[in-house]
């Protein structure tokens, strides 16, 4: 990136190739039309239908397609696609909206709340995923469902989806909606997940930290599936050292 950029200039061209997925040339030429305005510019983009030139060899995908599939699911109220529209999303690629691959659709368009995709989103989102209709994200799926197998890969939507889930002030997650996010994420990496959930039942009642749910993906991924190396002097929070004893006191079938 030119070094004659100042910092505020050099985060709008991030920002820009962030959500149009072009490169940072050609997103210097479309901020300096607009006066280095970030949401003209991108405006400006879409609506041009420009074609993204890649840095590094990606499909070539059309942004005015993906405006126009953009249209077909927004709500007439607000420039936004809401439940109604992302059911007929689902509808179209074959999957539904308790499909876990739709946390992963939402991981790829950093949507900022459930149930939502802002403009912004819906189109940064399908450019990273080199998806300009619903034939190629249809394509994707099986793709994006194999990310929840790889531990790397999963741990980032894990994590993401639990700033994801929280309503706006919260900084814990209802322990309801902690174990239905558990069941659809955990269940390839955790052995020991149907334990975990019969200790919640009986033993937690209070909403989940974003360090006990952080740390219980490591405890599903790092730890020995029979616990056997568990170290309870290691920083684990107590609820986890709690779950342990729970397995090792709990009889034998």
């Amino acid at each position: 990136m030119s070094a004659s950029l100042t910092r505020a200039q050099r985060d709008k061209v991030t920002n820009f190739t962030s959500i149009t997925g072009s490169a940072q040339k050609q997103a210097v030429d479309f901020l300096k039309r607009c006066e280095w305005s970030l949401n003209r510019a991108v405006d400006v983009f879409f609506s041009e239908g420009a074609t993204v030139i890649p840095e590094r060899s990606v499909p070539v995908i059309d942004s005015k397609q993906i405006e126009l599939w953009y249209r077909r699911y927004k709500e007439r109220e607000s420039d936004a696609v809401g439940a109604d529209g992302i059911q007929l999303l689902c509808d179209d690629i074959g999957i539904t909206p308790l499909d876990p691959v739709i946390l992963v659709l939402s991981y790829h368009c950093q949507a900022s709340q459930m149930g939502v995709f802002t403009r912004e989103e819906f189109l940064g989102g399908m450019q990273r995923l080199g998806c300009d209709g619903p034939e190629k994200l249809r394509a994707k799926i099986e793709e994006m469902r194999h990310s929840l197998n790889d531990k790397v890969a999963c741990k980032e939507i894990y994590a993401f989806t639990f700033q994801f889930a929280l309503d706006q002030g919260q900084r814990c997650l209802p322990l309801d909606m902690s174990v239905e996010f558990w069941k659809l994420l955990l269940r390839p990496h955790f052995a020991k997940l149907d334990d975990w959930l019969d200790f919640v039942d009986k033993r937690c009642r209070n909403a989940i930290s974003k360090d006990t749910w952080m740390m219980l993906y490591d405890l599903a991924t790092q730890v020995q599936p029979d616990l056997s190396d568990y170290d309870i002097n290691d920083a684990w929070p107590v609820m986890i050292d709690d779950f342990v004893e729970f397995v090792k006191n709990k009889p034998a079938s």
